[in-house]
């Protein structure tokens, strides 16, 4: 029987376990919960914790090593697969990620054939992401983009792409980000991976005000996503519905935007923004068509449903539901809503007007 005491006993077990963990992850059906994807978090962030103990507790350099590119892959496949690539550089990250960055440059010092210059130049840029040091990271993603080196699985150049582009995104600057994107997708390896560039790259259209480009990237997006597939993002996919819905809103073209809602409250928890966002656009397009009955029910629920507490959007739902009763000639109802914006100490901007509504039916 193995001794779980011992280092390279603990070590295999925990590498297993990352293993599985990934797989798990990556093959994950539809929307991941909220608690879902903390439960994977928390997960990883123990095999984390437990992997550097083990670094400091034992002095065979093997070991250590395998210990180190075991917290490098789990520094990646939270970047990736439940950040989407945007990165909280806590302290713990920063620890880590000068761990990570102190241990690469000595394998480079002394060429160890453990990682690529490609893979070195890589998670040095991951490093410099979770520590915060974004020039860093800019420069080590540029340079992964730049090398000749093979990159048999595409995956570095990929995600180097993605992630230069989220910074360029981040810093408005929109065309460029649009630009880097679009060159991730000469590296994507399988239609889901495809599909989360092109959503990627139909935010930035939409940033830029071309709405028309950025529908047609959504809609090319949405075609490729599979959720029985490796690798699905549902967080990009539920993106690409909830921009296409408020692209047929704007224009007014009700029909097509509540055919996108609907899927967004079909296919996300509901415990997320993104159902009480969905319910409410769906209530405001049932109101625009005279669907009084429908309204409030949708309104009602996306209140009912919320689990952020009181804000600006809970109290323009209430609003929009003070509205929907006065067309049913209900003022009584109306009245308890009315009453209950006028009491918060939300700010919101049409709370004169609900006052003022309030005092009329009074």
């Amino acid at each position: 029987m193995a001794d779980r005491t011992n280092p390279a006993t603990r070590i295999r077990q925990l590498v297993d376990e990352r293993i599985a963990l990934e797989s798990r992850l990556q093959n994950e059906p539809g929307e991941l919960p909220d608690g879902t994807s903390r439960e994977y978090d928390g997960k990883y962030q123990s095999l984390q914790r437990q992997l550097a103990n083990l670094f400091k507790e034992t002095d065979d350099d093997q070991q250590r090593v395998t210990v180190m590119l075991e917290m490098m892959r789990i520094l990646e496949n939270r970047l990736v697969y439940l950040q989407n690539f945007i990165v909280d550089p806590s302290s713990e990250n920063r620890i880590l990620a000068q761990l990570v960055t102190k241990f690469i440059d000595q394998m480079s010092r002394e060429r160890t054939p453990v990682l690529t210059t490609l893979e070195a130049t890589y998670y040095r840029a991951v490093a410099a992401l979770y520590a915060g040091e974004l020039g860093k990271a800019r420069e080590g993603f540029g340079a992964a983009c730049a090398s000749e080196e093979s990159d048999e699985a595409n995956d570095i150049k990929y995600k180097s792409y993605v992630i230069l582009g989220h910074l360029s995104h981040e810093e408005a600057d929109y065309a460029k980000a649009k630009e880097l994107h679009e060159q991730s997708m000469r590296y994507s390896p399988n239609d889901n991976v495809t599909a989360q560039a092109l959503a990627l790259k139909a935010l930035n259209s939409y940033a830029l005000q071309d709405y028309d480009d950025a529908l047609h990237l959504f809609s090319e997006a949405l075609a490729l996503f599979d959720e029985q597939k490796p690798f699905f993002n549902a967080y990009f996919f539920r993106n690409a519905l909830l921009f296409c819905g408020a692209i047929y809103f704007d224009r007014r073209r009700y029909d097509d935007a509540e055919s996108f809602y609907r899927r967004v409250v079909d296919n996300v928890d509901q415990s997320s923004f993104d159902y009480f966002d969905a319910l409410s656009h769906l209530g405001r397009i049932c109101y625009a068509q005279d669907r009084w009955e429908e309204a409030v029910a949708s309104f009602e629920k996306a209140v009912q449903t919320h689990r952020y507490g009181e804000n600006e959007y809970v109290v323009d739902t209430w609003f929009w539901l003070a509205r929907c009763h006065l067309r049913r000639n209900d003022a009584g109802e109306a009245r308890k809503y009315l009453e209950k914006i006028a009491a918060t100490d939300v700010r919101y901007e049409k709370k004169p007007q609900a006052v003022e509504l309030l005092q009329r039916i009074a």
